[in-house]
């Protein structure tokens, strides 16, 4: 997308181009505002860009923590979230004012319709977007779709959750009403018909889900499938589709690209930090990285084998090993994990990294600071890592974001089709996916259960494994647990990972040499091929594999960590106490201190 430019800046240029004959003959400031930046294309897109720099989706990095798929300790599992503890409101609705000043100048001026239209739409899919944050955290809000003033009245109650969805959607339905089908050149990456389309499914859903609809009356399930259709089928039009390489996909972040339908790109001017967060710790950086997205059990168990068959399944042409957890496994488990021992040829300096392999076993870094980050659960994130950047230059990434790819207007348009009574549909979808992953075919079902089509709780459950393996990583699990209400299942668990140690034969390679010695001695011996670390026995002659809590209160193996513990009233949080004291119209949300207002209404 284009740079987002300083409003500042524009304004310069603006009077640097005014033809003065006096320098004291300026132009009144006053009036960039109410009279020109109207008038003007390139300021009215200065202030569209500052819609975008306000609420533009990145990295989520970390997400997964609230999840069962990745380690993390927070407040949010453990039910320890008490109230005045979300402060998004106001963030919220300044973006929503700096959006309703924008609609309502953009048509005061002499801009070309055309361009109004393009404009208005825009900035009307950005006010839908922050009107769902809204709701997803507080259930309804005041919907304010005007500028307000001094003399407004600023006590507003809150509107019923489903009147600020009929707001959402109408809004962006407008938006798709005058956004184009897609851009060219350096505009690549505004809102499309596409983007707002699949959004639209999105909303559609999730208010369709047990989150918004606990008792499951199934009257909105129909309006999710029929948005979401709708969507792929413009997407399908405008030359959308899933890409070719699961791995390679997030390489590519040109309009070509057929996986992106809504992307965030980044340029060395505006860039983000999430591929040092994830990769090996380096001194220097925090204590985190090497501790974000690292993978649970229960993440690694989901990975079908080869053949698509579960790893428990008798059926498979594969046998699961739980030591060598990567043989055989679905090329997406490659494609997304790093594990003790993998080819993982990211550069770093010596002596964290000493050749192309990995080691996630513990003490393993030669640095005391750098043993106490190693990786939690025994796995780290490959996905969307760019290998050829630096340990410094990782901190400044410019890999894309996408907020929604292909598959997952699949995997939505999947889950609404079965609530619907279209398992048939929903298959397909499924094999689709798993088509693109390189799964092998052997049953003509890419390893899904026969039958699964006329069974809708299997189907479903189904889907949402699929989706938990194709996003892995991808903030999209804490939202599929929370929406659906399964998050609470996982109270009274704790998130599982492995600890690996080395053996005294590790330690036995060179004689009285040191950690890094023998390392050293053990990547050359892997390399030549004479260990080979694919060989069951062989793997356990240089290490122990053991799993353990990797919860609050559990750094080792036999401790007991705190439990998951998640509170419903998360579902839908608090006002904060700040904002209620301003305006005496607001109601709290049930469940919480004095809270009245039903989020399910």
């Amino acid at each position: 997308m284009k740079t987002i430019f300083n409003i500042f800046g524009l304004i310069a240029l603006f009077l640097g181009f005014t033809q003065c004959e006096d320098v004291l003959d300026k132009t009144d400031l006053g009036n960039i505002t109410s009279d020109v930046v109207w008038d003007d294309p390139v300021l009215a897109e200065a202030n569209l860009n500052r819609l975008y720099q306000l609420g533009n989706p990145g990295w989520p990095v970390g997400a997964s923590a609230s999840s069962d798929d990745s380690f993390g300790t927070n407040d949010f599992m453990y039910g320890r979230i008490n109230e005045n503890s979300d402060d998004s409101y106001d963030d919220a609705y300044r973006a929503i004012r700096e959006i309703n000043v924008f609609l309502e100048g953009i048509v005061r001026g002499t801009i070309d319709q055309d361009l109004v239209d393009e404009m208005t739409g825009q900035a009307l899919f950005w006010r839908a977007y922050n009107y769902w944050e809204l709701v997803t955290t507080y259930g309804g809000v005041p919907l304010v779709l005007e500028v307000l003033t001094a003399d407004s009245d600023l006590n507003r109650p809150r509107n019923l959750t489903s009147e600020c969805v009929t707001q959402i959607i109408e809004d962006l339905d407008k938006a798709i009403s005058l956004v184009p089908d897609a851009y060219d050149g350096e505009d690549f990456g505004r809102i499309t018909k596409g983007i707002a389309m699949t959004y639209k499914g999105r909303i559609l859903m999730h208010y369709a889900s047990e989150r918004f609809d606990p008792n499951q009356s199934g009257s909105r399930w129909q309006a999710a499938y029929d948005a979401l259709a709708a969507a792929k089928n413009n997407l399908d039009a405008n030359g959308k589709g899933l890409h070719s390489s699961f791995a390679e996909l997030w390489d590519d972040d040109s309009p070509g690209n057929p996986e992106i339908v809504w992307g965030r790109l980044y340029n060395t001017d505006n860039n983000h930090n999430r591929d040092a967060f994830v990769r090996p710790f380096q001194p220097g950086f925090s204590l985190e990285a090497g501790q974000i997205d690292n993978a649970t059990i229960s993440l690694l168990e989901s990975f079908p084998m080869r053949d698509g068959k579960k790893i428990d399944d008798a059926g498979s042409a594969y046998t699961y090993d739980p030591v060598l957890i990567w043989q055989n496994r679905d090329p997406r488990f490659e494609a997304t994990l790093v594990w003790n021992g993998a080819e993982y040829p990211i550069d770093d300096p010596e002596p964290f990294k000493t050749s192309s392999l990995n080691w996630t076993f513990q003490g393993n870094t030669t640095n005391n600071e750098g043993d106490g980050a190693i990786t939690r659960t025994g796995f780290l994130t490959r996905k969307a890592i760019d290998p050829g950047l630096t340990h410094l230059d990782a901190r400044e990434s410019t890999t894309q974001w996408i907020e929604i790819r292909y598959a997952e207007v699949l995997l939505n348009l999947a889950e609404a089709a079965n609530e619907v009574n279209r398992g048939g549909e929903a298959l397909n979808y499924l094999l689709a996916i798993r088509e693109r992953a390189g799964i092998e075919n052997l049953d003509g079902r890419y390893g899904l259960d026969a039958g699964l089509e006329g069974d809708q709780d299997a189907m479903r459950d189904a889907i949402l494994l699929e989706k938990r393996i194709e996003l892995a990583f991808e903030g999209k699990r804490s939202q599929d647990l929370i929406r659906r209400r399964l998050i609470e299942d996982l109270n009274g668990t704790e998130r599982m990972g492995y600890f690996i140690e080395r053996t005294a034969a590790f330690d036995a390679l060179v004689t009285e040499g040191s950690l890094l010695d023998d390392r050293i001695a053990f990547e050359n011996a892997v390399l030549t091929g004479s260990i080979d670390l694919d060989d069951r026995a062989t793997y356990d002659t240089y290490f122990t594999v053991t799993p353990y809590s990797v919860e609050e209160n559990s750094d080792v193996p036999g401790q007991d960590g705190t439990d998951i513990n998640f509170d419903t009233r998360y579902y839908f949080f608090d006002i904060p106490e700040a904002i209620l004291l301003r305006n005496d119209q607001l109601e709290n949300t049930l469940g919480w201190p004095g809270g009245t207002f039903d989020p399910l209404l």
